[in-house]
């Protein structure tokens, strides 16, 4: 087994949080993670932020200020680039980057399970641990969600069970942690359906999902659907991974 090497995750105890970015090494190859972590002294939460089928760059900003208001909430933020140079080649349209996911999913899946490995490591204690996923990267993080039981909270924005993990596939989809499903009626890239299916799936499964509908949304929200949607989010991860009703 090839070890995953973090480490730059060092927490530096301050008044605000801090920043690290490095590549490392999983399983599956390189991964570069970008965490932003809590101030003062944990062990915090530890929250993983997965991109859309476009990449990291182009959304950077946005991915980054959830992160940001994640550990200003007092969790660990930690923002994965999972793509490599051809993933990013064949992100340019959406035939590419859908026959890309299904040959990649099985290897990102890997590289996210390793990476929570070792964020759970630099603490003392265990710490729980939670995926927010946006387009994609809810599918992928309902992937790994599914398959790595130390996963105790999912939120997904505008997504749905991957293809490969659907009932009647060959490995369908048989555990679930909680989950928070956020979706506009008007998307017309990833259908509502879509995120209607994975709700029902999961309460199948006899663990708590909910759903939060925006009227007129598409595929991303702008304000006031993404203001709310956050803070939602937000209000999710703090009952299920700290306890707060």
């Amino acid at each position: 087994m090839m070890a995953v090497i973090l480490g730059g995750f060092g927490r530096a105890f301050a008044d605000d949080i801090q920043t690290h970015e490095t590549t490392e090494v999983t399983s599956r190859g390189p991964l570069v993670v970008k965490a932003f972590l809590a101030a003062g002294p944990g062990p915090h939460p530890a929250i993983i932020v997965l991109h859309g089928s476009q990449g990291l760059e182009k959304y950077r900003n946005f991915y980054e200020r959830n992160a940001t208001q994640l550990a200003q909430a007092g969790f660990d933020a930690y923002v994965l680039n999972y793509y490599n140079e051809q993933d990013v080649a064949y992100s340019k349209t959406v035939e590419t980057r859908r026959a890309n996911f299904s040959r990649r999913i099985g290897d990102w899946a890997q590289m996210i399970s390793d990476v929570v490995t070792k964020v759970e490591a630099q603490e003392p204690k265990t710490r729980p641990v939670g995926i927010v996923g946006f387009s994609q990267g809810g599918y992928l993080g309902t992937a790994v969600a599914s398959q790595d039981k130390r996963i105790a909270a999912l939120v997904v924005y505008y997504g749905g069970i991957p293809p490969q993990r659907a009932a009647g596939s060959k490995h369908p989809i048989t555990h679930m942690p909680p989950l928070l499903e956020l979706h506009g009626d008007a998307d017309t890239v990833v259908p509502i359906e879509r995120g209607r299916e994975l709700v029902e799936m999961t309460r199948s499964l006899g663990q708590p999902a909910e759903m939060v509908v925006y009227p007129g949304a598409g595929h991303g929200f702008t304000p006031p659907a993404a203001t709310d949607a956050e803070h939602r989010a937000l209000e999710f991860f703090q009952k299920q991974l700290m306890g707060k009703k």
